[in-house]
């Protein structure tokens, strides 16, 4: 990174004073997402490793410096792994870096893979791990080449010396060589290819300022850019873009979920015109022209996922103004993402950077700009070492609530399975533990699970994009439990979902809460009178004082309505559900008043002599030639309707009367309504029968046994009597 390591490194020498309470002066809520960087530099080990320690203290310090970042707030990692054509990993392209054995080429005694253990340590911890490399810089002073405890033969500064660029007292692999393109994209992909990064990081070390000796690769290579100062800048420029835009193709080929992205010095260009430049000091120091560095090309081809420039500036600063800076790289997105590189370094008590609070005001003015996707912070050392306390105030307050990843879209917004089962159980001191099933897995890359999100909310439905019901994110996709220990004795509701490699959401699981108190049912009596038949009650008629420690949300009963069929005690069954989806029942009882009829129907004979036959039989020519149909309700007062009506004197009333016309067997209905309408019916059947002969007919009477059938009556000719039918003048004469 950083031309300014070597002042960084001094400045650690720096007193520093703690302001536990320093609060930020922009008062902001933390976004949903946000990426928290750390850059941890092994060059010149200014953060790690010490090169004297043994394997198990290297590990040891790492890890240390890996729960510091994670107690901080942190959710990435950025380890330098390659910081001068060396490796911090076993290679057969570049040798053991010295800063990790104290000699370079030696591989570690006992073995062990630093790269492999540091995406393992950052990965418990549930942070990113981005691979940080330099991929130009081969010797940080040319001074110290020959010493081979710090250069080994095998360094490509000695094995190709033919490809090295001197600038001042820097070596770098020179960016127009065809083979060196060769050779950095062939280390690239041996990390891509051999282990599990998240991301794959580059700084600003291009074509450092005052390059020059390059004469003899643009000969060899001037791909039509004219030999002029405009021509030659172009070409370096182009040598840049093509090794970008290779890396970026290679990576995705591979494995495209790997992020790539630059961190370049914080100023593209200066100008007073947007579409040129950020308005800064013409003397700044600006990569488009002095590193040979089109980041803005870069991000806007879609090259890299991410940029992340070094605005290594306080806010207000005369001629690199932060708060000037920042809007513009906000401005040159591009739909990608857009980090900012922190000067963490620099906070200590000096002219403009004496401020406690002034990388939490930082961090105030990204979060306002729609496109700042978070910031990196440079470096970790300085936030070991909490200057002014400015790393207690990222803790306490900054950082205090926990941030998802953000999500990048172009890569693919497949997700993983969601979460289910979530139960929620009572633990100590009112802490909230809460388990769930793993989200099923997948062979996709993109819909594997890497850890869960969980949401806490005084709503059910709660708003997963509102950050404040944001309560947590674990490690590993392994740990499928939380305990929220800051319930604090109040009630909530709970979710969790899946994340993916990306930060992708899966769709949340059920939701439950903390009340596990079921609520207590009380009922009352309650009478109801029907009305057109029908009645109804609602679960507050039943309610007798129904309770619960946080709230009944709903009431409901088994039945509401009732009817004609209902009359009577009916037992009704009370259901409370509470806030938390606690629900609990009791059994009332609802009386339902009315009646209903109990019709009956009798039948007298009209006027006339009696005629010794049944009260509902009517003979046509002899006795009563009507009869009377009375209805009655035993059980209490009711209305009567007829049916059929023909033949009756009145269809409607509790009596009508029927005088046939003609014989036959005549059914009646009468139908009774209770003052409820409730409803019933009685039938009764009159028989007509014809008594009648003419002057040349007798009447008899068919005989079977020792009873004749009045019904049997036929009238015939005298002489055509059978012996065995009775003659009878009348239809007396049939009796006995």
């Amino acid at each position: 990174m950083k031309k300014l390591l070597l002042a960084a490194a001094a400045a650690m020498l720096v007193a520093s004073y703690s302001c536990a309470n320093a609060q930020t002066e922009v008062q902001q809520t933390a976004p949903k997402r946000e990426l928290r960087g750390v850059w941890i530099s092994t060059h010149i080990s200014l953060d790690w490793p010490n090169r004297t320690q043994t394997p198990a203290q290297q590990q040891a310090a790492l890890k240390a410096i890996l729960d510091h970042n994670k107690a901080t707030g942190m959710n990435a990692a950025f380890l330098q792994v390659r910081s001068q054509a060396d490796a911090l990993y076993p290679s057969q392209l570049e040798p053991w870096s010295y800063y990790l054995t104290n000699q370079q080429g030696s591989a570690p005694n006992p073995a062990w893979d630093p790269l492999q253990f540091a995406i393992d340590e950052t990965r418990k911890r549930g942070m990113e791990f981005h691979a940080w490399i330099n991929p130009y810089r081969a010797v940080a002073t040319a001074s110290n080449q020959n010493n081979t405890a710090m250069y080994a033969p095998n360094h490509v500064s000695r094995a190709h010396p033919e490809w090295m660029l001197t600038v001042g007292t820097v070596k770098i692999l020179n960016p127009g060589l065809p083979a060196v393109r060769d050779h950095v994209v062939g280390v690239i992909m041996d990390i891509v290819n051999r282990y599990d990064i998240d991301g794959l990081h580059f700084d600003d070390y291009f074509y450092p300022s005052g390059t020059t000796g390059d004469d003899d690769a643009y000969n060899a290579d001037p791909r039509g850019f004219p030999n002029t100062t405009a021509g030659r800048a172009d070409w370096r420029r182009d040598n840049i873009n093509i090794l970008i835009q290779r890396v970026n193709d290679s990576i995705r080929a591979v494995k495209p979920w790997v992020k790539f992205g630059v961190s370049p010095s914080g100023i593209y260009r200066s100008s007073t015109d947007p579409a040129v430049g950020s308005p800064t000091s013409a003397g700044a120091s600006q990569h488009y022209s002095t590193m040979f560095a089109d980041t803005r090309k870069w991000i806007q081809q879609g090259w890299v996922d991410y940029l992340a420039p070094q605005v290594y500036w306080y806010m207000g600063q005369a001629g690199s103004d932060y708060s000037l800076l920042v809007p513009w790289w906000n401005d040159n997105a591009y739909e990608r993402h857009m980090y900012i590189g922190l000067a963490d370094y620099k906070m200590r008590d000096t002219a403009g950077w004496s401020n406690p609070n002034e990388i939490n005001n930082q961090i105030a003015l990204n979060r306002s700009k729609a496109h700042i996707s978070g910031q990196i912070h440079f470096r970790h050392q300085f936030l070991q070492n909490d200057p002014l306390g400015y790393r207690t105030s990222l803790k306490n307050s900054t950082y205090a609530r926990p941030a998802l990843l953000p999500v990048m879209a172009w890569k693919g917004t497949q997700a993983p399975g969601a979460p289910a089962q979530l139960a929620a159980s009572a633990g100590d001191n009112n802490a909230v533990n809460l388990a769930w099933a793993s989200a099923a897995d997948s062979a996709d890359e993109f819909e594997k699970t890497r850890k869960y999100a969980i949401y806490r909310s005084k709503q059910r439905e709660m708003d997963l994009e509102n950050p404040a019901n944001l309560l947590g994110v674990t490690d590993t996709a392994a740990t499928t439990s939380f305990a929220d220990t800051k319930a604090g004795g109040q009630y909530y509701y709970y979710t969790v979902t899946a994340l993916n490699r990306l930060s992708v959401e899966s769709a949340r699981a059920n939701t439950v809460s903390n009340d596990f108190e079921l609520p207590a049912v009380r009922t009352r009596e309650v009478s109801v009178t029907l009305a057109n038949g029908t009645a109804s009650i609602t679960p507050a008629d039943l309610d007798g004082g129904t309770s619960d420690n946080w709230g009944v949300e709903s009431l409901s009963a088994s039945r509401t309505s009732f009817s004609c069929s209902d009359i009577g005690a009916q037992k009704v069954v009370l259901s409370a559900l509470d806030k938390g989806g606690n629900s609990a029942s009791a059994e009332g009882i609802v009386n339902v008043l009315g009646h209903v009829p109990q019709p009956s129907i009798a039948v007298t004979p009209g006027a006339g002599e009696a005629s010794g036959l049944p009260a509902n039989t009517i003979a046509l020519g002899y006795g009563p030639q009507s009869v009377q149909l009375s209805a009655s309700d035993a059980a209490g007062s009711s209305t009567f309707t007829w049916s059929p009506a023909g033949g009756l004197s009145t269809a409607s009333g509790p009596v009508t009367m029927f005088a046939p016309t003609g014989v036959g067997s005549f059914s009646f209905t009468a139908q009774a309504a209770s003052p409820e309408s409730c409803f019933a019916q009685a039938s009764t059947t009159v028989k007509v029968i014809d008594a009648r002969c003419g002057n040349d007919k007798v009447l008899v009477c068919h005989k079977t046994g020792s009873n004749s059938n009045p019904s049997n009556q036929v009238c015939v000719s005298p002489n055509a009597v059978p012996a065995h039918l009775k003659k009878g003048s009348v239809l007396g004469a049939c009796q006995g």
